[in-house]
């Protein structure tokens, strides 16, 4: 019996429906009106040390994996996920066993609580304004978050797997249960588009051509006091870049042009024109694309809806999200100064004529929009254009598939659940420990329950650090194999002035014959090691075993197993042996 519990104390009662394996629990909006914050509970997924079973709650975008907890003695703890990337946990209990799923209309937290060796997970919905940790770009910057008012109900589904034993399981549940309901399309559905396939065959090689100190030393930036522009690639390097990777043998790229736009990357956003003169102007652009495709490259633009800065010329306060007491959420410090959050309903109208004009270009690559699946959509709370969580992801959804059909492909940053639908391509899953490590006394494991659900149906990068991989250290390296990553490559990753380099410290730039060379050969070497692997992007991931000594090991719905070796030792497993720091293919 799940039941809702307000902040004085209050229980109150879900109305339930029965559908097969099903419950769906609704709790009225009228019977928490006056609540601050609600909090759901159930005895049967709690749990006593000694019991066999596990939760699973998954990450948020800061986490390397997601939680898997088993039920031992342990001090009291607890741990909290404010902003998990999917609406589902796992729980297997002695008297529950299936998934607890949320309507992404609010956006509740997950809370694993143990007091006394006593196990509570609970499910966590705040109605007060707030500040907390909400900036993708600098976890350890405070920064605004607008939160719903109480404006519709609660609604959770209960989905009983009395059979599931597995972390696999309950996975596979998840999937089957978005693809059932139309919800999800398949990656070989997505691949019917020419971009798509390509891009599943091919790495991605981000390229970032200019941008401004970050932070940003002067914070109200105009057209008289813009900070110098620091241009790394012109439009011409990115030609001898192509040319390149072509003498390197690489068979296919997608190169990706990261601050092409004026003042370069954050530099004026939403503004994206004229086309940054000091790298060669929209006629180089131009020569450069057309180029890159005449090679048998593709070739696509990295453009931004969220964040506007008030020197661009189309910056107007009236797109900015309003909180619910009043004034604008400003969120971050970047190339542009200070960044304000543009309301979703703005951002649709913004991408409207953003895709024309990046289409009249001829770009043919997967076009990328930065951060929109990293984060849930701002609250607006402004008169004229409010908008809801609800309302938020419908429109980002809207984004992302009239940006699929005009440009042939959407990726963008994250991949948050929400975004699956029309997210083609995530950057990465999360940023992992891209910005810092965390100790999570409640956790056993960090569990690649995400790639378990959503492997096979989008192409995904694990994480931030594995960006670049073949120049990272083992376990970055292992971590994009084990966890069914798509080839992500980076020149010019590090640009930050306060040293947050969330896609690690090891870099590819072309600053020189040499370094171009270097970075060409890295890009080449993680194509030729991905090649193998590609197909297997078809294939729904089974189960992952992670043991005590170095072994890991990603098994598929066909069979085939990559066996993962984290330790310094060579180790033997199921009659073959495992080098150290390497992986291997068992068909």
């Amino acid at each position: 019996m799940f039941y809702a519990v307000d902040n004085l104390g209050k229980r109150i009662e879900f109305e339930q429906i029965c559908d097969g394996n099903s419950v769906f629990l609704t709790l009225k909006k009228e019977t928490f009106s006056d609540a601050k914050t609600i909090e759901i509970f159930s005895d049967s997924i709690s749990a006593n040390a000694g019991d066999k079973g596990f939760y699973i709650v998954p990450r948020d975008i800061n986490l390397m994996g997601d939680i898997y907890t088993e039920f031992t003695e342990r001090k009291d703890t607890e741990f909290t996920v404010y902003k998990p990337i999917m609406a589902c946990c796992a729980v297997k209990t002695k008297s529950f066993c299936g998934l607890i799923r949320f309507e992404r209309n609010y956006c509740p937290a997950f809370k694993i609580k143990v007091e006394n060796n006593s196990y509570n997970l609970s499910l966590v919905y705040d109605f007060t304004e707030s500040e907390d940790l909400n900036n993708p770009h600098a976890i350890n910057t405070v920064a605004y978050r607008s939160r719903d008012k109480i404006y519709d109900d609660i609604r959770i589904e209960i989905v009983k797997l009395p059979d599931a034993k597995t972390p696999g399981d309950f996975a596979k549940a998840e999937r089957e249960v978005r693809l059932n309901r139309g919800e999800i399309t398949t990656l070989k559905e997505k691949c019917q588009r020419e971009a798509v396939e390509y891009a599943r065959k091919h790495p991605l090689v981000r390229i970032r051509l200019a941008w401004k100190a970050s932070p940003s030393p002067i914070k109200h930036q105009t057209v008289e006091n813009e900070p110098m522009i620091h241009t790394a690639v012109s439009f011409a390097r990115v030609r001898d870049i192509a040319d390149e990777l072509k003498k390197q043998g690489v068979e296919g790229a997608d190169l990706q042009l990261v601050g092409w736009n004026k003042s370069g990357h954050d530099g004026r956003y939403p503004q994206l024109f004229p086309v940054e003169p000091q790298l060669g102007g929209e006629k180089e652009l131009r020569k450069t694309i057309e180029y890159v495709k005449s090679l048998g490259y593709r070739i696509s633009l990295h453009t931004n809806l969220i964040n506007a800065y008030e020197i661009a010329d189309c910056f107007n306060w009236d797109d900015i999200c309003v909180k619910r007491g009043g004034g604008y959420i400003q969120r971050g410090d970047f190339g542009g100064g200070y960044s304000y959050i543009v309301c979703p309903k703005k951002q649709y109208e913004i991408n409207k004529w953003h895709i024309q004009k990046v289409k009249e270009l001829g770009v043919n690559g997967m076009h990328f929009i930065d951060v929109m699946s990293i984060v849930n959509p701002d609250v607006c709370h402004s008169e004229e254009h409010p908008c809801t969580t609800k309302e938020g992801i419908e429109i980002s959804q809207k984004i992302m598939k009239e940006t699929q059909e005009t440009l042939g492909a959407f990726s963008s940053e994250g991949a948050f659940d929400f975004a699956i639908p029309n997210l083609d391509y995530g950057l990465y899953v999360c940023f992992g420990d891209g910005f810092s490590s965390t100790q999570i006394d409640v956790c056993d494991n960090v569990i690649p329950f995400y790639e378990l659900t959503y492997h096979g149906i989008l192409l995904y990068n694990p994480m931030s650090p594995t960006v670049n991989y073949t120049i990272k250290n083992t376990r970055d390296k292992l971590f994009f194999f084990l966890r069914g990553g798509r080839p992500s490559f980076y020149i010019h990753s590090r640009f930050k002035a306060d040293g947050s380099d969330w896609m690690g410290l090891n870099d590819l730039s072309v600053d020189s014959n040499e370094s171009l060379e270097f970075s060409a050969k890295a890009i080449a070497d993680g194509e030729r090691m991905y090649k193998d692997l590609a197909d297997r992007q078809f294939i729904y991931m089974k189960d992952y075993y992670i043991k005590g000594d170095g072994i890991e090991t990603a098994i598929y719905e066909d069979g085939v197993s990559i066996v993962g070796n984290f330790s310094s030792e060579d180790k033997a497993y199921n009659g073959h042996t495992v080098p150290a720091g390497d992986f291997i293919i068992i068909k």
